[in-house]
């Protein structure tokens, strides 16, 4: 029997990701076709050029189809968090009788949770932080339990309708009819954390290109999540304005940088770049370090804005391509919060990487549904 495959969009803050695969051993996966198309970021207001989104969009699902040669019936694209917004909703059903809990009840208690379609917005998941019966024992999954009646802590994840109207668009454009969205947050909660990290409560943020999403999640379900305006492009960007160099430039300066390296002012380096450019590893170090504070402030107000008290030994987990590349950024950032920050990524062979996150995790959640 053939093995179920999906294709993928990955939409991020510098690149659209279109990706075909199965499922392999062990949670794996075996890519098929993958293609990658530059993308110049966006905002919750929008794409800043939707014009070249669009073409990114079809150049890469087109590629997928002539690398596959076979016709693509469906493609489950990422939702970024500055699309989406979040809702937590308390709900409750009743029985005639004890009664053995099956999925159509759960169904149903999703379904009396009467989370309206928002102004602009359309409902693209939805799951539940945990579930409580009439004995008051909580349960991740209450499939099969005993109980008179059910109630359950729900998060419902809503998408602009701007988005999905766009890359709707941008996809039938390339021949695909069937477009499904899903959470890239809710997706990386589910496959970068473990089931009992979450039951506690988790503390999730991908730090992309210009964008990061700050994500609380506890059970299945997303408790709070916001995102703001920074990325690995800020601190490349504050080098360049700082020397007043090309981008590129700038961010390879950025990437010969150990943060936490200790020179005195006696024997500091320097750094020696393309076309005889010299910098001072202490002057760089303290554009980097102030541009990563700037990070540090919006995580502290997402900590405070999420109205959740975090328990001193909950980490703070931190994904993407921003800074896990940047040597001793995870140290700083928590000394400045005062917490303990861990850097994860897929357990996958080959893939291992924070940059690939958002990508497969969107491919698990698509492959389980």
């Amino acid at each position: 029997m053939q093995k179920k495959q999906v294709a993928v969009l990955d939409v991020g803050s510098s690149k659209i990701t279109a990706v075909i695969a199965e499922r392999g051993i062990n949670k794996t996966f075996v890519i098929k076709a993958c293609s990658s198309m530059p993308c110049e970021g966006f905002d919750e207001n929008g794409f800043y050029e939707p014009e070249k989104v669009k073409s990114a969009i079809y150049s890469a699902v087109h590629e997928l189809k002539s690398i596959m040669r076979e016709k693509l019936h469906a493609v489950y694209v990422g939702v970024p968090g500055a699309f989406t917004n979040v809702v937590v909703k308390n709900a409750q059903i009743s029985f005639e009788g004890k009664k053995k809990i099956q999925e159509s009840d759960v169904d149903a208690l999703f379904d009396s949770a009467l989370v309206l379609q928002q102004s602009g917005q359309t409902v693209i998941n939805r799951s539940a932080v945990v579930f409580e019966l009439d004995d008051f024992r909580r349960l991740a999954n209450p499939v099969g339990a005993v109980s008179e009646i059910l109630k359950g802590k729900l998060s419902f994840v809503l998408c602009n309708n701007y988005f999905i109207e766009f890359i709707t668009d941008a996809v039938k454009s390339s021949g695909i009819n069937n477009v499904e969205f899903i959470s890239t947050a809710l997706a990386e909660s589910m496959y970068l954390l473990d089931e009992d990290v979450r039951d506690r409560i988790a503390v999730l943020v991908d730090v992309g290109y210009i964008t990061s999403t700050f994500t609380l999640i506890q059970g299945d379900g997303v408790l709070y999540q916001n995102t703001f305006a920074f990325g690995g492009g800020h601190i490349t960007g504050a080098l360049v304005e700082e020397y007043e160099i090309p981008f590129d430039l700038a961010e390879k300066l950025k990437r010969k940088i150990n943060l936490s390296s200790i020179a005195s002012d006696m024997t500091d380096e320097i750094i020696d770049l393309d076309k005889g450019q010299y910098f001072r590893v202490s002057e760089v170090k303290r554009v980097i370090l102030a541009s990563l504070d700037e990070l540090c402030e919006q995580i502290s107000m997402c900590l405070d804005g999420s109205g959740y008290v975090i328990p001193e030994y909950v980490p703070l987990m931190v994904t993407g391509g921003g800074i896990a590349y940047l040597r001793g950024a995870k140290e700083h950032v928590a000394g400045r919060l005062n917490m303990a920050v861990e850097v994860i990524a897929p357990k996958v062979p080959m893939m291992d990487k924070p940059i690939e996150s958002s990508k497969l995790s969107v491919l698990d959640l698509a492959l389980d549904q």
